[in-house]
């Protein structure tokens, strides 16, 4: 072995044990901060109940297909894409800073994998998750949980809302201001049409990073 990769095998091990302290000190930061995240989100005006197990399974089937079943993090369910729930709230919990991708990326599943889904039951994920998923902005305000997101869109509490109309939301959650009921209604369409499809067993992911469901364009 030369010189020159003698050298860059160094650098490589260097940089290589620099990132894995840095992932490591944001871990031990996280667990430390998780606490008081859990306790600021006791109080969640929706509850499991209130939404009913027939449409949290339609969510999660949308959402996160293994929910249930991985600790956080999930690479294979087809349809999951590359964000679980679980990792979706620990980007809107823990990144006070703004989230960017690249390192931010590791370190979310970091956090998800080994404090946050050790730290809550299944149960108070969801729960939580209801309450601060993102539904975009309305003239520059952001719209926050399933309850909000159901009197700005339809002027009703979420318990009033059918099952069309809370798979409108649903579908929002992929991309918020671009699948807006009433900004961009024909997108908010397709995508529940794809997802009535999904849910009805008439077509199925092709793989991990399928969220779109190609197989399930023009399924009636």
């Amino acid at each position: 072995m030369n010189t020159v990769m003698k050298i860059g095998l160094i650098v490589v091990a260097t940089l290589a044990a620099a990132l894995l302290l840095f992932e490591g000190y944001a871990v031990w930061r996280a667990s430390a901060r998780t606490p008081a995240i859990i306790a600021a989100h006791r109080n969640r005006p929706v509850n499991l109940a209130q939404v009913g197990q027939r449409r949290l399974q339609m969510l999660l089937q949308v959402e996160d297909p293994g929910f249930y079943r991985h600790h956080g993090v999930d690479f294979s369910t087809p349809g999951q894409g590359k964000t679980t729930l679980t990792q979706a709230m620990v980007k809107r919990l823990y990144f006070d800073g703004g989230f960017k991708p690249g390192f931010a990326k590791i370190e979310q599943s970091l956090i998800a994998r080994f404090v946050f889904d050790p730290a809550l039951a299944k149960r108070d994920q969801l729960e939580i998750a209801l309450n601060i998923a993102s539904f975009g902005t309305i003239k520059g305000k952001p719209v926050i949980g399933f309850e909000q997101a159901a009197q700005t869109f339809f002027g009703a509490p979420l318990t009033r809302l059918n099952d069309h109309q809370f798979l409108m939301l649903v579908a929002m959650l992929k991309a918020p201001n671009a699948l807006d009921p009433i900004r961009h209604p024909t997108e908010n369409a397709d995508r529940v049409a794809r997802i009535e499809a999904l849910l009805g067993g008439k077509c199925k992911p092709r793989d991990l990073d399928d969220v779109d469901y190609v197989a399930c364009a023009g399924i009636k």
